[in-house]
Protein backbone atom coordinates (compact mmCIF):
# COMPACT_ATOMS: atom_id res chain seq x y z
CA UNK A 1 0.00 0.00 0.00
CA UNK A 2 0.81 3.69 -0.65
CA UNK A 3 -0.62 6.65 0.35
CA UNK A 4 -0.16 10.34 -1.02
CA UNK A 5 -2.29 13.69 -1.64
CA UNK A 6 -2.84 15.11 -4.85
CA UNK A 7 -1.99 19.22 -4.78
CA UNK A 8 -5.79 19.77 -5.23
CA UNK A 9 -6.21 17.74 -1.74
CA UNK A 10 -7.58 14.81 -2.97
CA UNK A 11 -6.25 11.33 -0.83
CA UNK A 12 -5.03 8.96 -3.14
CA UNK A 13 -4.27 4.85 -1.71
CA UNK A 14 -1.83 2.87 -4.32
CA UNK A 15 -2.53 -1.07 -3.87
CA UNK A 16 -0.73 -3.43 -5.58
CA UNK A 17 -1.71 -7.39 -5.81
CA UNK A 18 -0.65 -10.44 -7.22
CA UNK A 19 -2.73 -9.96 -10.08
CA UNK A 20 -3.18 -6.17 -10.48
CA UNK A 21 -2.36 -2.48 -9.74
CA UNK A 22 -5.81 -0.60 -8.39
CA UNK A 23 -5.94 3.14 -7.09
CA UNK A 24 -8.42 3.58 -4.04
CA UNK A 25 -10.12 7.15 -4.53
CA UNK A 26 -13.33 8.16 -2.43
CA UNK A 27 -13.90 4.43 -0.90
CA UNK A 28 -14.06 3.17 -4.53
CA UNK A 29 -11.24 0.89 -6.19
CA UNK A 30 -9.75 1.61 -10.04
CA UNK A 31 -8.00 -0.57 -12.17
CA UNK A 32 -4.34 1.13 -13.63
CA UNK A 33 -2.86 -1.82 -14.39
CA UNK A 34 -0.65 -1.20 -17.26
CA UNK A 35 -0.82 -2.48 -20.89
CA UNK A 36 1.92 -4.88 -22.19
CA UNK A 37 0.74 -5.94 -25.56
CA UNK A 38 -1.91 -4.80 -28.01
CA UNK A 39 -2.70 -6.46 -30.99
CA UNK A 40 -3.31 -5.71 -34.92
CA UNK A 41 -6.48 -6.20 -35.78
CA UNK A 42 -7.36 -9.54 -37.03
CA UNK A 43 -4.32 -10.98 -34.87
CA UNK A 44 -6.56 -12.84 -32.85
CA UNK A 45 -8.90 -15.69 -33.59
CA UNK A 46 -11.61 -17.22 -31.40
CA UNK A 47 -12.98 -21.13 -31.48
CA UNK A 48 -15.81 -22.57 -29.75
CA UNK A 49 -17.35 -26.16 -28.95
CA UNK A 50 -20.91 -27.03 -28.99
CA UNK A 51 -21.79 -27.72 -25.45
CA UNK A 52 -18.72 -25.86 -23.71
CA UNK A 53 -18.14 -22.53 -22.32
CA UNK A 54 -14.26 -22.93 -22.63
CA UNK A 55 -13.11 -20.57 -25.68
CA UNK A 56 -9.71 -21.19 -27.60
CA UNK A 57 -7.92 -18.15 -28.76
CA UNK A 58 -5.27 -18.33 -31.20
CA UNK A 59 -2.94 -15.78 -31.35
CA UNK A 60 0.93 -16.01 -32.32
CA UNK A 61 3.16 -15.25 -29.76
CA UNK A 62 0.85 -14.04 -27.10
CA UNK A 63 3.54 -14.01 -24.46
CA UNK A 64 0.81 -14.10 -21.82
CA UNK A 65 0.12 -16.83 -18.50
CA UNK A 66 -2.19 -18.38 -17.19
CA UNK A 67 -4.46 -16.14 -15.01
CA UNK A 68 -3.55 -12.84 -17.06
CA UNK A 69 -5.87 -10.50 -18.15
CA UNK A 70 -6.94 -9.44 -21.66
CA UNK A 71 -9.84 -7.48 -23.41
CA UNK A 72 -11.26 -8.12 -26.23
CA UNK A 73 -12.50 -5.74 -28.85
CA UNK A 74 -14.11 -5.62 -32.38
CA UNK A 75 -15.32 -9.00 -32.16
CA UNK A 76 -18.49 -10.31 -33.92
CA UNK A 77 -20.89 -12.89 -32.65
CA UNK A 78 -19.68 -16.49 -33.31
CA UNK A 79 -23.15 -17.10 -35.12
CA UNK A 80 -25.16 -18.65 -31.64
CA UNK A 81 -24.57 -18.25 -28.17
CA UNK A 82 -21.40 -16.48 -28.01
CA UNK A 83 -22.57 -13.04 -29.12
CA UNK A 84 -20.30 -9.64 -29.87
CA UNK A 85 -21.07 -8.92 -26.28
CA UNK A 86 -20.00 -11.84 -24.84
CA UNK A 87 -16.95 -11.23 -26.56
CA UNK A 88 -15.80 -8.12 -26.54
CA UNK A 89 -14.90 -7.54 -22.71
CA UNK A 90 -12.25 -7.91 -20.16
CA UNK A 91 -11.21 -12.13 -19.63
CA UNK A 92 -8.55 -13.43 -17.13
CA UNK A 93 -7.35 -16.59 -18.89
CA UNK A 94 -8.31 -20.07 -17.67
CA UNK A 95 -5.34 -22.00 -19.10
CA UNK A 96 -2.31 -21.06 -21.51
CA UNK A 97 -1.77 -24.08 -23.54
CA UNK A 98 0.44 -23.08 -25.88
CA UNK A 99 3.04 -20.47 -27.49
CA UNK A 100 -0.07 -19.35 -29.85
CA UNK A 101 -3.26 -20.45 -27.81
CA UNK A 102 -5.00 -20.18 -24.46
CA UNK A 103 -8.32 -20.69 -23.20
CA UNK A 104 -11.34 -18.37 -21.77
CA UNK A 105 -14.19 -19.15 -20.05
CA UNK A 106 -17.39 -17.41 -21.70
CA UNK A 107 -19.64 -15.23 -20.17
CA UNK A 108 -22.21 -12.56 -20.38
CA UNK A 109 -21.84 -9.00 -19.22
CA UNK A 110 -23.32 -9.78 -15.87
CA UNK A 111 -20.59 -12.57 -15.29
CA UNK A 112 -22.77 -15.81 -15.83
CA UNK A 113 -21.19 -18.30 -18.07
CA UNK A 114 -21.65 -18.62 -21.57
CA UNK A 115 -22.45 -22.29 -23.19
CA UNK A 116 -21.55 -22.17 -27.04
CA UNK A 117 -24.31 -24.04 -29.37
CA UNK A 118 -23.61 -25.45 -32.76
CA UNK A 119 -24.33 -22.02 -34.16
CA UNK A 120 -21.04 -20.86 -32.95
CA UNK A 121 -18.60 -21.83 -35.56
CA UNK A 122 -17.02 -18.33 -36.29
CA UNK A 123 -14.24 -17.37 -35.49
CA UNK A 124 -14.73 -13.22 -34.32
CA UNK A 125 -14.15 -11.53 -37.58
CA UNK A 126 -10.72 -10.19 -39.09
CA UNK A 127 -11.34 -6.86 -36.83
CA UNK A 128 -10.93 -8.52 -33.14
CA UNK A 129 -7.63 -6.51 -31.20
CA UNK A 130 -6.61 -8.35 -27.86
CA UNK A 131 -5.20 -5.83 -25.23
CA UNK A 132 -2.88 -7.66 -22.44
CA UNK A 133 -2.15 -6.31 -19.05
CA UNK A 134 1.39 -7.30 -17.40
CA UNK A 135 1.77 -10.66 -16.77
CA UNK A 136 0.58 -11.67 -13.35
CA UNK A 137 2.60 -12.39 -10.68
CA UNK A 138 2.49 -15.26 -8.16
CA UNK A 139 0.71 -15.58 -4.50
CA UNK A 140 3.36 -17.92 -3.05
CA UNK A 141 6.88 -17.69 -1.79
CA UNK A 142 9.81 -19.62 -2.97
CA UNK A 143 11.37 -22.05 -0.34
CA UNK A 144 14.76 -21.95 0.44
CA UNK A 145 16.70 -23.30 2.64
CA UNK A 146 19.31 -21.88 5.62
CA UNK A 147 19.33 -20.55 8.87
CA UNK A 148 15.93 -20.25 10.75
CA UNK A 149 14.17 -22.87 8.01
CA UNK A 150 12.82 -25.72 8.87
CA UNK A 151 13.54 -27.59 12.68
CA UNK A 152 16.45 -26.75 14.78
CA UNK A 153 19.19 -29.78 13.86
CA UNK A 154 17.19 -30.80 10.72
CA UNK A 155 20.16 -29.78 8.10
CA UNK A 156 18.91 -26.41 7.47
CA UNK A 157 21.28 -24.71 8.66
CA UNK A 158 24.00 -24.21 6.31
CA UNK A 159 22.85 -25.34 3.67
CA UNK A 160 22.35 -23.19 0.39
CA UNK A 161 19.83 -20.71 -0.22
CA UNK A 162 19.05 -19.14 -3.05
CA UNK A 163 16.36 -16.34 -4.50
CA UNK A 164 14.91 -15.85 -7.98
CA UNK A 165 13.09 -13.00 -8.84
CA UNK A 166 10.90 -14.42 -11.43
CA UNK A 167 9.61 -17.16 -8.74
CA UNK A 168 8.97 -15.33 -5.91
CA UNK A 169 5.31 -13.46 -4.55
CA UNK A 170 5.01 -10.53 -6.29
CA UNK A 171 6.24 -7.63 -4.78
CA UNK A 172 4.91 -4.28 -5.69
CA UNK A 173 7.47 -1.09 -5.13
CA UNK A 174 5.78 2.57 -5.14
CA UNK A 175 6.28 6.55 -4.39
CA UNK A 176 5.28 9.67 -5.54
CA UNK A 177 6.81 11.82 -7.57
CA UNK A 178 4.77 14.90 -6.67
CA UNK A 179 1.56 14.21 -7.33
CA UNK A 180 2.21 11.31 -9.92
CA UNK A 181 2.61 7.62 -8.45
CA UNK A 182 6.08 5.63 -9.72
CA UNK A 183 4.77 1.99 -9.62
CA UNK A 184 7.49 -1.30 -10.19
CA UNK A 185 6.98 -5.14 -9.59
CA UNK A 186 10.06 -6.50 -8.32
CA UNK A 187 12.25 -7.62 -11.04
CA UNK A 188 9.88 -6.20 -13.67
CA UNK A 189 9.13 -3.02 -15.64
CA UNK A 190 8.71 0.88 -13.99
CA UNK A 191 5.18 2.54 -14.68
CA UNK A 192 4.14 6.14 -13.99
CA UNK A 193 0.59 7.24 -13.44
CA UNK A 194 -0.26 10.92 -14.06
CA UNK A 195 -2.76 12.10 -11.54
CA UNK A 196 -3.75 14.90 -14.50
CA UNK A 197 -5.52 12.03 -16.39
CA UNK A 198 -7.45 10.62 -14.14
CA UNK A 199 -8.48 7.18 -12.59
CA UNK A 200 -9.69 5.87 -15.60
CA UNK A 201 -6.25 6.45 -17.30
CA UNK A 202 -3.74 3.20 -17.15
CA UNK A 203 -0.30 3.64 -15.38
CA UNK A 204 2.36 3.60 -18.96
CA UNK A 205 5.80 2.27 -19.21
CA UNK A 206 8.05 4.97 -17.92
CA UNK A 207 10.86 4.34 -20.81
CA UNK A 208 8.19 4.30 -23.43
CA UNK A 209 6.64 8.01 -22.42
CA UNK A 210 7.66 10.90 -24.50
CA UNK A 211 10.61 12.76 -23.80
CA UNK A 212 12.20 9.52 -21.78
CA UNK A 213 16.32 9.30 -22.14
CA UNK A 214 18.17 5.90 -21.30
CA UNK A 215 15.08 5.10 -18.36
CA UNK A 216 15.76 1.25 -17.06
CA UNK A 217 13.74 -1.07 -18.00
CA UNK A 218 13.40 -3.21 -15.30
CA UNK A 219 14.03 -2.71 -11.44
CA UNK A 220 14.15 -4.24 -8.13
CA UNK A 221 12.66 -1.14 -6.30
CA UNK A 222 11.67 2.36 -7.05
CA UNK A 223 12.13 4.85 -4.90
CA UNK A 224 11.87 8.87 -4.59
CA UNK A 225 14.53 11.22 -3.05
CA UNK A 226 12.61 13.30 -0.21
CA UNK A 227 14.17 17.23 -0.93
CA UNK A 228 16.39 16.33 -4.05
CA UNK A 229 13.74 15.02 -6.20
CA UNK A 230 15.44 12.31 -7.86
CA UNK A 231 13.68 9.03 -8.73
CA UNK A 232 16.07 6.40 -7.66
CA UNK A 233 16.04 3.02 -9.30
CA UNK A 234 17.30 0.10 -7.33
CA UNK A 235 18.20 -3.30 -9.32
CA UNK A 236 18.07 -0.91 -12.72
CA UNK A 237 19.37 -2.63 -15.94
CA UNK A 238 22.59 -0.81 -17.38
CA UNK A 239 23.21 1.48 -19.99
CA UNK A 240 24.85 0.27 -23.11
CA UNK A 241 25.82 2.37 -25.96
CA UNK A 242 22.42 4.45 -26.27
CA UNK A 243 20.13 2.08 -24.40
CA UNK A 244 19.62 -0.06 -21.66
CA UNK A 245 20.52 -3.84 -21.93
CA UNK A 246 16.64 -4.85 -20.18
CA UNK A 247 19.00 -7.12 -17.69
CA UNK A 248 19.01 -6.30 -14.37
CA UNK A 249 22.06 -5.59 -12.54
CA UNK A 250 21.13 -6.44 -8.72
CA UNK A 251 23.28 -4.03 -7.18
CA UNK A 252 23.36 -1.05 -9.44
CA UNK A 253 21.30 2.07 -8.30
CA UNK A 254 20.58 4.65 -10.68
CA UNK A 255 19.33 8.01 -10.26
CA UNK A 256 17.51 10.97 -12.76
CA UNK A 257 18.06 14.04 -13.23
CA UNK A 258 16.88 16.36 -10.67
CA UNK A 259 13.14 17.16 -10.78
CA UNK A 260 13.39 15.21 -14.34
CA UNK A 261 12.45 11.19 -13.42
CA UNK A 262 12.54 10.63 -17.41
CA UNK A 263 15.99 11.64 -17.81
CA UNK A 264 18.74 8.92 -16.56
CA UNK A 265 21.39 10.01 -18.97
CA UNK A 266 24.44 10.77 -17.09
CA UNK A 267 25.82 14.26 -18.83
CA UNK A 268 27.72 17.18 -17.52
CA UNK A 269 24.92 19.24 -17.07
CA UNK A 270 22.80 17.04 -15.04
CA UNK A 271 22.51 15.55 -11.97
CA UNK A 272 21.41 11.66 -13.01
CA UNK A 273 23.84 8.91 -13.05
CA UNK A 274 24.48 5.66 -11.54
CA UNK A 275 26.82 3.78 -9.19
CA UNK A 276 27.17 -0.62 -8.50
CA UNK A 277 27.14 -0.80 -4.83
CA UNK A 278 30.33 -3.18 -4.01
CA UNK A 279 28.90 -4.88 -0.83
CA UNK A 280 27.05 -7.73 -1.37
CA UNK A 281 25.29 -9.81 -3.99
CA UNK A 282 22.38 -7.96 -4.22
CA UNK A 283 19.97 -5.02 -3.36
CA UNK A 284 17.19 -6.59 -1.08
CA UNK A 285 15.84 -2.92 -0.65
CA UNK A 286 15.49 0.77 0.24
CA UNK A 287 14.02 3.09 2.36
CA UNK A 288 13.35 6.90 2.81
CA UNK A 289 15.15 8.57 5.90
CA UNK A 290 15.68 11.98 7.08
CA UNK A 291 17.70 13.65 3.97
CA UNK A 292 19.23 10.68 2.87
CA UNK A 293 18.02 7.06 1.36
CA UNK A 294 18.95 3.58 2.99
CA UNK A 295 19.71 0.72 0.63
CA UNK A 296 20.14 -2.86 2.42
CA UNK A 297 22.18 -4.94 0.32
CA UNK A 298 22.24 -9.33 1.67
CA UNK A 299 25.53 -8.66 3.54
CA UNK A 300 25.83 -4.13 4.00
CA UNK A 301 23.60 -1.61 4.58
CA UNK A 302 24.76 1.72 2.64
CA UNK A 303 23.42 5.55 3.32
CA UNK A 304 22.66 7.54 -0.07
CA UNK A 305 22.07 11.37 0.02
CA UNK A 306 22.20 14.51 -2.49
CA UNK A 307 25.12 16.61 -1.99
Amino acid sequence: LHSWISLGGVRYLGVGSTFKYYIEEGNTYYDITPIRATTAAGDVTFAATDGSSTITITDTSHGAVTNDFVTFSGAVSLGGNVTADVLNQEYQISLVTGTNTYEIVAKDTSGATVTANSSDSGNGGSSVVGTYQINVGLDTFVKSSGWGVGTWGSGGFGSASSISAVNQLRLWTHDNYGENLIINPRGAGIYRWVENNGTSVRALELSGISGANLVPTVALQVITSETDRHLVVLGADPISGSSRTGVIDPMLVAFSDQENELDFEPTATNTAGSLRLSSGSFIVGGIKSRQEILIFTDTSLYSMNFI
